[in-house]
This record gives structure tokens, sequence and C-alpha cells, in this order.
């Protein structure tokens, strides 16, 4: 598994759907957790449409979330 930390920059409701972009997490502290998150991935993006509302709910504006990935086999 990988862990990466992506912050909300913008969640638009477009009526049919929910468009949430995400970018990575950065710092200057270089005690904070996220200027270790963001030496390990200081790019990226991730772009999602979220049809299921309770599920688009569950992102916020500006806030900070961990995305975790893991290999299916």
């Amino acid at each position: 598994m990988v862990r990466a930390k992506f912050k909300v920059f913008r969640k638009v409701d477009l009526g049919y759907c929910v468009k949430v972009q995400m970018a990575p997490v950065y710092s200057n502290d270089p005690s904070s957790e996220n200027k270790k998150f963001w030496d390990a991935t200081p790019s990226g993006s991730l772009e999602m449409y979220i049809s299921n509302k309770p599920a688009a709910d569950l992102f916020e504006q500006d806030k900070e979330y961990y995305l975790d990935f893991t290999k299916v086999d």
C-alpha cells in the first residue's frame, strides 16, 4: 500500500454530479507531516466526478485527505 495526502482545492456542483479536484499537500516546516508528504509527492492532481451525493458530501473544500493505494490482484 502507498499513502498520499491531498487537499481539496476545488469542489463544483455540476447538477448531475460534483467535480472534486485535489492536489498534494505542502509545507515548508521540516517537522510537519505535510512537508514529509510533499517531499515524496511534490506534484500531482486528482479529479473526480462523483454522481453519488452522499459520497460527494464527504469531500469538503480546503480539507486534507489521505489517499491509500492498494494493488488489486
